[in-house]
């Protein structure tokens, strides 16, 4: 009789195991920014427009003249920003790469002490 039950928590744990599914993280993500460097971002949302709504939301927390700047599914997000107001972002080339390019892109548009802020990845990228 032991061994039956044995058995039976075996094959009922193994049944959880094959029934349950763990959770999937949605696929979009956005990036909103303001004129003086203040961002909110999203990732992980299973809609564009929740993802949207969310990195708005995020970026007012610091000012109320934010817009989206991206929208972004399945990839990673580097964000460098200057005290100045100045910012850059890329996506989609690794880290290294996003990186350095999120830096460069800040130093373009006149940034004076550039710095990475941020990096965030969304779904599976």
């Amino acid at each position: 009789m032991k061994k039956l039950s044995s058995l039976g928590a075996v094959l009922c744990a193994f049944a959880l195991l094959t029934v349950v599914k763990p959770a999937v993280a949605g696929n979009y993500g956005a990036l909103a920014t303001s004129p003086d460097a203040d961002f909110g971002y999203s990732y992980n949302y299973d809609y564009a427009e929740e993802a949207r709504s969310r990195a708005l939301e995020e970026c007012r927390k610091h000012s109320s003249d934010c817009k989206i700047k991206g929208n972004f599914e399945n990839t990673c997000v580097s964000v460098a920003k200057a005290s100045n107001g100045a910012m850059g972002w890329a996506w989609g080339h690794g880290r290294g790469e996003d990186d350095r390019m999120a830096m460069s892109e800040c130093r373009n548009n006149r940034g004076r002490s550039c710095e990475l802020a941020a990096r965030f990845c969304t779904g599976n990228p």
